[in-house]
Parts: structure tokens; C-alpha cells; sequence
């Protein structure tokens, strides 16, 4: 794998008016590698990846950042231009497929779409590949499948159609999120082996997730979100065996591997802080067991952790 990255954040920031909803968000991910970006909801992961594929909604602003794909910044090239990356050269599974795919189209129109307007083939050409696409994620008897419509699937299959929709161009970089959401346990398995597999075929994977118990199962590194800032990053083996921020030891305690039998979950106390009135310092400290004042009311920058973990927690490096 190489070690240039596919795509490179740096300094991210959204805001929806007053309210900030990314605050100085950075990461890499590369060629063949899978991150995990990991949060309760309304940590911001989701307004991330929409910032930088461009589809965020008219209330929102992209006040600052970078995020480097292929020697562009996405931020800062015109609309035409991103529309030819997007879909192309990064492709992204939504939350819910139903929500996502049109339903008065069928599936054939809906995978070929996209292969046509980015002129990659004609379009007997386009179909071919669509049926191929629906056959490599698992779909059964996709020249049948391929004329039905959204509404005619099973949750499994529509998020398995929604992974072909995406995979069909053979883009670069596949954004994911919460691609298990409202599917049972051994349909979620297979949706992480298909995505296991695309990393080991050499696509870069970015999973949108607030369950580290599904991130485990294939990705290789984390960046960990809460109230719209990156508080624990690491390789997720580390991460795993030895948290150092406790929002990140909170999620753990919170999350089961999957296909695992531990019924016993212990559940954060608390709720997520209100953005527009964020908590000085580290905003989990409300919430935060091992809480200090008033050193975890200052400004809680990231601290390295060696070359390639760092923790917004003053105690990360002292409780070693």
C-alpha cells in the first residue's frame, strides 16, 4: 500500500449559521486502507464526508479547510468539476438506501445512469456492467433483479444494490455510511465482508459508524468525533486494547463485535452537548467520569501519543 494518501483533510470546518458543526476536523486515509470515523449521532460525522463531497445543504457553509484528492481540494474546485469526481473517482452509500434510490426507477436505470453520464460506456455496455455489479455484491440472479425497483427488495438487498450503485464506476474511494443501520446481524456480516473485500481489492474505505464493534470487524485505522471535533485517533488495533480518551473507553464499554454474545452494555450517561452552547474545554467533560476541574475546562487540543496516535485529553500521555 502506498503511503501517499488517496485523500488528505486538513483543518476542517462547517457551520450551519451560528452553530459549528465540524471544528477543525483532520484525517488521511490511503489506497487499500479502511477508516473508521467514529461518534455518536451529531458528533459530525456524517456533515465530514458530506462537506467534502459537496452535498451539504443550502443552510450549510464551509468556513475553513482543505481536502486533497488526487492533487485537487475538493473545497476550493468549481461544481462541474466536483460533479465529475463525485460518483466517478468517489462514490458514497447513504444511511438508508430506501431514502437514497428513487422508487418509480428500476435498478438498471439507477446503476447505469451515472456509468453513461460520466460517458465510461454506452449504454448496452453500462447494463452489462450493472448486472455484474449487483452479481459481485451478492444479489441472486441479478439479469432478473435488475429490472426491479427499490420497493421490491428486502432491506439487505436494497443496501447491497445501493454498494453496486456505488461500485459500479470502480471509484478510487468509497464512503460509507452507516452502511448496516436497520438490517439484521447476519446480513450485516455479509455487507462487512463486502466491504472487507473491496478494501483488500484496493479501494480506500471510509465507514461512517457510531458502533466500534462494526468498525473492528475490518477497518484499520479510527478517528473518534464528538460535539464536531476528532478526540482520540489511532490504528484501531491500538485503539482497541488500550483507549486513552473516555469518550473512546465510553463507546467501547458501549459496543459488541459483531456476531458476539456480550449482552452486558454499558450505556455513556448523559446526552451529546447542545453545539450552539458547547462546553468550555473538552466538551465530554459533563459527562466524563474521571472529570477534573479546571484543567478540563481549558482548551483541549489533540496531544501525539507517538507517531501515530493522538487524544484531546490532558490525561492521555499522564495515565500511560
Amino acid at each position: 500500500m502506498s503511503d501517499e494518501a488517496l485523500l488528505s483533510v486538513r483543518d476542517l470546518r462547517t457551520t450551519f449559521g451560528s452553530l459549528t458543526a465540524v471544528d477543525g476536523v483532520s484525517f488521511d486515509v490511503r489506497r487499500g486502507q479502511a477508516l473508521a470515523i467514529v461518534g455518536e449521532s451529531g458528533s459530525g460525522k456524517s456533515v465530514t464526508m458530506r462537506s467534502v463531497m459537496g452535498i451539504l445543504p443550502r443552510t450549510a457553509r464551509i468556513t475553513g479547510g482543505q481536502a486533497y484528492f488526487g492533487g485537487r481540494d475538493l473545497l476550493a474546485i468549481g461544481d462541474k468539476e466536483l460533479r465529475r469526481v463525485r460518483g466517478r473517482e468517489i462514490a458514497m452509500v447513504f444511511q438508508s438506501a430506501m431514502e437514497a434510490m428513487n422508487p418509480t426507477l428500476t435498478l438498471e436505470r439507477q446503476l447505469t445512469e451515472h456509468l453513461i453520464w460520466h460517458g465510461l460506456c454506452n449504454k448496452a455496455e453500462a447494463r452489462k456492467r450493472a448486472v455484474r455489479a449487483l452479481g459481485d455484491v451478492g444479489i441472486p440472479d441479478p439479469e432478473k433483479r435488475i429490472r426491479t425497483y427499490p420497493f421490491q427488495l428486502s432491506g439487505g438487498m436494497r443496501q447491497r444494490a445501493m454498494i453496486a450503485m456505488a461500485m459500479v464506476t470502480e471509484p478510487d474511494l468509497l464512503i460509507a455510511d452507516e452502511p448496516t443501520t436497520a438490517v439484521d446481524v447476519t446480513v450485516q456480516r455479509q455487507i462487512l465482508d463486502l466491504l472487507k473485500g473491496l478494501k483488500d481489492r484496493g479501494t480506500g474505505v471510509i465507514m461512517i459508524t457510531h458502533d466500534l464493534g462494526v468498525a473492528r470487524y475490518f477497518c484499520d485505522d479510527a478517528v473518534v468525533m464528538y460535539a464536531g471535533r476528532v478526540v482520540e485517533r489511532a490504528p484501531m488495533g491500538s485503539l482497541l486494547d488500550d483507549p486513552r480518551h473516555p469518550y473512546t473507553v465510553g463507546l467501547l464499554g458501549s459496543s459488541v463485535e459483531v456476531g458476539g454474545r456480550e449482552l452486558a452494555l454499558r450505556p455513556i450517561p448523559g446526552s451529546p452537548p447542545d453545539l450552539l452552547r458547547r462546553p468550555e474545554g473538552c466538551a465530554f467533560h459533563p459527562r466524563c467520569p474521571r472529570a477534573e476541574l479546571p484543567q478540563c475546562q481549558t482548551n483541549q487540543e489533540p496531544l501525539p501519543i507517538g507517531p501515530t496516535r493522538s487524544a484531546a485529553c490532558w490525561k492521555a500521555t499522564t495515565d500511560a
